[in-house]
């Protein structure tokens, strides 16, 4: 739990500027956007993907993703929000979305020691309207860290929090 309780403590602390997504970023096929939608938000992500020691039926202990816990910030560095278990993403003025769990998300692995990019299909969980009401999907892009740790639990239960940072784009449709 001091991992975790750690990790609280950074994200209260710190605010790093995101940079919008750039030209040079190249977007995998595979986790492309559909025509019809545009960027509509940008942030980065610092955090933790927390993870839990379970027993398979043999008895042989794993580390599973329970979820992440990362504070958002925009390009100057104010956080803007924050994304948390569900996966669910939650905006300044209480705007927060939800996987839509119709459609399985979609994912790239861009190293081993990173998470891999996602392309998520997301819902409104709130009906106030906000920054996050008309989006639709959420790309994850540009990861570093966050992957379980290769080291084999101890015990059930554990849980322990690895750093990662991210970007995360957020698209909506494309008004005509």
């Amino acid at each position: 739990m001091i991992p975790l309780l750690r990790a609280a403590v950074v994200l209260g602390l710190i605010a790093i500027p995101a940079p919008t997504r750039g030209a040079d970023v190249e977007i995998p096929k595979d986790i492309a956007v559909p025509a019809g939608y545009k960027d509509v938000l940008t942030v980065k992500a610092k955090g933790v993907q927390i993870y839990k020691s379970v027993a398979d039926k043999d008895g042989k202990l794993a580390w599973v993703l329970d979820g992440p816990l990362a504070e958002l910030t925009d390009a100057k560095g104010t956080r803007v929000g924050c994304h948390f278990e569900g996966p669910s993403w939650e905006a300044a003025d209480g705007s927060r979305l939800v996987r839509d769990e119709a459609e399985k998300p979609r994912s790239v692995s861009k190293g081993n020691a990173d998470i891999p990019w996602l392309l998520i299909r997301v819902k409104s969980d709130d009906p106030k309207p906000g920054a996050l009401t008309k989006v639709v999907y959420v790309q994850r892009i540009e990861t570093s860290g966050g992957k379980a740790p290769a080291e084999a639990p101890k015990r059930t239960g554990t849980k322990i929090g690895v750093p990662y940072e991210a970007k995360y784009v957020f698209f909506a449709p494309t008004e005509k």
